[in-house]
């Protein structure tokens, strides 16, 4: 399966230098660890009222209950940011912080104004953002893609033109 680097890396072989690639994933680098420290500052608060078992104490915007929003919450906020931050399942995890941005902004937040829901949008923008790039070559996603392309390749059995 091809990643979305390989389909850059193919597409920039017809035009692009070799640094444009290297730009590409340095920026996604940024965006990736940017947001994601950013976004513990949010989970880690949010983990502490959930081990204090203070969970129903916490806002329930979907009726499933204070406790089991907090936890989604914590799983999103602290745990995938977690994971982005490294770069590990980081499509997945995206995916967890778009949906959890997406009930915080059309949910819960609904009826607030623009400067409330000014960075929960940008929040969206950039895990959406991440979701379609994926984590770039700087990641845990990338070396074991590598790791495990490599020994993909080592173990097919080669032919010689016989036949």
């Amino acid at each position: 399966m091809r990643t979305t680097e390989d389909r850059f890396e193919s597409v920039c072989r017809a035009g692009c230098s070799r640094a444009a690639t290297g730009w590409w994933s340095t920026g996604i680098l940024i965006l990736r660890a940017g947001v994601a420290l950013m976004m513990l500052t949010h989970g880690w608060p949010k983990l502490q009222l959930l081990l204090a078992s203070r969970g129903s104490e916490w806002m329930d915007p979907l009726g499933w209950g204070a406790a089991v929003s907090l936890g989604l919450c914590v799983l999103a906020e602290f745990f995938c940011a977690l994971a982005i931050l490294f770069g590990a399942l980081t499509r997945i995890a995206a995916l967890v912080l778009v949906i959890n941005f997406w009930v915080a902004l059309f949910v819960y937040g609904q009826a607030s104004s623009w400067s409330v829901n000014e960075l929960p949008s940008l929040y969206l923008i950039c895990f959406a953002t991440l979701l379609c790039t994926g984590a770039g070559s700087f990641s845990v996603d990338y070396l074991l893609q590598r790791c495990f392309l490599f020994r993909k390749k080592a173990n097919t059995p080669r032919t010689h033109g016989v036949g």
